[in-house]
């Protein structure tokens, strides 16, 4: 039985990047000697382990072969003949296809270190186009990559378009596909992930809601979410910055853009296994533009019943996320007071003393309403500061 570190520990260990986590690729064992060596068994394709005391994921060397579309269309060979490099050969980047042995001697058969040193994405084999998740992967490493000057090579772009034509990514897994974007919104430059994505010809096979046919337009959102990605690693924030941007290019009447931004929101929640979470701060999203529309000719009351709406006193942290995102995308400044405004607005409401008032009242309507009206009178006076 041999033991080499594969893949990502490999490539981010060239790429002077920390290592977040190592696999390990196992050459002649079986499930049943890995057991007796007291690991403990966790794939359900195919046979992945976990070490005893360190926890790290060991995996027999495999092989795959295509049987049907899709994702999970492959059957797998883990037979101790199995070898390193047949294993290194069914991975999809070179850069994802190195091993280091005991000693420390690396095992490169596909030339991924010269693909580090050049900042190419290169596929290993014409088995890339097998399995189509491997589109979304590499979109997601050029984004990741991106600062670092890393790009698909150009034989690689053309098995990914041809992926994206035949078909083959209508057979994903939902919850692969949300998995890779979810990843990609809450790494480095997420803009970059659908860019790539839009230039094979995959972004309107898996996000026909994002897809706009006119480049300009769809450039605007990609710069939207670039600008929202420099600030925040916020997956929800980025997605939602997304489904506004790509909104408001498609329409300038704030009505209409509203109501499509629902309608995008509930397709993609369709398909698609989208958390709770970024389905909430989706919604603050709008509900806060108008705020921001109408702020300066709304009446006290009135904020108050859109910040309630947005939960805006119970998960501050939530509400000034996206306060923050809007700020970022407001370049002329325009808002710039009334971002200020509902900041203070939200201070002073949480500083309003609850306890005092459930104290001198016992009735529960009559403390409710006590207490916005002590809201109303704060926001008044905020929202009448010069």
């Amino acid at each position: 039985m041999k033991v080499y570190l594969v893949g990502g520990a490999v490539r981010d260990r060239f790429l002077g990047l920390p290592i977040k986590e190592k696999d390990w690729c196992v050459v002649g064992s079986s499930p049943e000697e890995m057991k007796k060596r007291g690991f403990q068994s966790v794939g359900k394709d195919f046979p992945v382990f976990l070490h005893p005391e360190t926890k790290e994921e060991y995996a027999l060397a495999r092989t795959e072969k295509k049987i049907k579309p899709g994702y999970h269309g492959f059957d797998f060979n883990t037979s101790k003949n199995v070898t390193l490099l047949e294993d290194l050969k069914r991975r999809d980047l070179s850069i994802n296809a190195m091993a280091i042995d005991r000693n420390d001697n690396l095992i490169d058969p596909y030339n991924g270190l010269d693909d580090i040193n050049q900042k190419k994405l290169r596929h290993v084999s014409k088995a890339f186009d097998e399995d189509p998740v491997r589109v979304l992967r590499t979109a997601k490493f050029t984004a990741r990559f991106h600062q670092l000057g890393f790009s698909v090579h150009a034989d690689t772009q053309k098995i990914m378009k041809s992926i994206s034509d035949d078909g083959e990514l209508d057979h994903l897994v939902s919850d692969r596909v949300w998995k890779e974007m979810e990843q990609a919104l809450s790494g480095n430059d997420p803009h970059v992930f659908f860019i790539t994505l839009q230039n094979c010809g995959a972004l309107i096979r898996l996000f026909p809601e994002l897809y706009i046919n006119k480049d300009t337009k769809i450039k605007h959102g990609f710069n939207a979410l670039k600008k929202i990605a420099n600030h925040s690693y916020d997956p929800a924030v980025n997605f939602s910055a997304f489904i506004y941007d790509i909104e408001r290019a498609k329409t300038s009447d704030d009505d209409e853009m509203q109501i499509n931004f629902q309608k995008t929101l509930d397709s993609l929640k369709k398909r698609l296994p989208i958390p709770r979470r970024f389905s909430e701060v989706s919604s603050i999203f709008i509900t806060y533009k108008n705020i921001l529309d109408q702020a300066e000719s709304l009446e006290a009351k009135s904020i108050l019943e859109l910040l309630e709406d947005s939960d805006a006193f119970r998960r501050t942290e939530r509400f000034n996320i996206v306060l923050d995102a809007y700020s970022i995308l407001d370049t002329e400044k325009k808002n710039k007071n009334m971002f200020k405004k509902i900041a203070k607005i939200i201070v002073a409401c949480n500083n309003v003393q609850t306890k005092k008032i459930i104290n001198d009242e016992t009735n529960p309507r009559k403390i409710r309403e006590k207490i916005s009206q002590e809201r109303i009178r704060l926001i008044s006076q905020e929202i009448n500061k010069k």
